[in-house]
């Protein structure tokens, strides 16, 4: 869900026209294989296809969403995504680990809250294929909980220093913007997604100051969110 937020977010911060088209989790391998895509690379992901993917002028299609940014950048080189501004890679990681940390505490609220219901079934068999229990026991275990919130303290941390290495400007490059910020907005917007009462999104939020701050710069390019 980052990767497709933060994807959809550097195509609103581009100006680049595109028109969304929703597929079903089960659809997403055979589909893309027919569209000659190639499967995700050994180690990047989970799941040998993925959303999101885009198709480019010229017919190509693209696959994940870093590589998705870089098609964008050389399609239209401005506004510049900066993906080489050294914190993409660092951003991506520890957003990666926030969410690795906080999924126990809000995974299984995915299928009714996000999906159709046949999306909902395949997202529960092969999510809980990988854990090993079922989405409302993972919740449950020493994962979830308030322990879900420990265990994703020392990578918000990270996140909070990030921000505030450039204090003249919400953005972690201060007042510039860059693909960066798109993946961490991303990774709140999923989250946001799944909130209830404010136990999640709220909560993340009042972590630093600079979490919402940042959050605010980018929401002009959420607008067009296509949910």
């Amino acid at each position: 869900m980052i990767k497709t937020h933060s994807a959809r977010l550097a195509l609103n911060y581009k100006g680049l026209p595109y028109k969304t088209e929703w597929i079903e989790y089960p659809d997403i391998a055979p589909k893309f294989k027919s569209f000659g895509i190639p499967p995700n690379a050994p180690g990047t992901s989970n799941y040998e296809y993925s959303v999101p993917a885009i198709r480019i002028s010229g017919g190509s299609y693209i696959m994940e969403s870093r590589a998705i940014a870089k098609a964008l950048e050389e399609l239209q080189p401005e506004p510049s995504l900066h993906l080489d501004n050294g914190y993409t890679d660092s951003v991506q990681a520890v957003a990666g680990k926030v969410q690795g940390a906080l999924m126990p505490a809000g995974v299984y609220r995915i299928p009714t809250k996000l999906l159709n219901p046949r999306g909902s079934n395949y997202f529960r068999e092969t999510r809980e294929k990988r854990f090993g229990m079922s989405l409302e026991d993972l919740a449950k275990s020493d994962k979830g909980g308030e322990n879900a919130w420990k265990n994703a303290h020392a990578p918000m941390e990270e996140l909070k220093a990030i921000l505030h290495e450039h204090d003249d400007g919400p953005y972690v490059m201060g007042e510039q913007v860059s693909f960066a910020d798109f993946i961490l907005a991303g990774l709140w917007r999923f989250v946001q997604l799944l909130d209830e009462d404010g136990d999640l999104f709220e909560r993340g939020m009042k972590f630093d100051e600079s979490f919402p701050r940042h959050y605010e710069a980018c929401k002009k390019w959420l607008e067009r969110d296509d949910h």
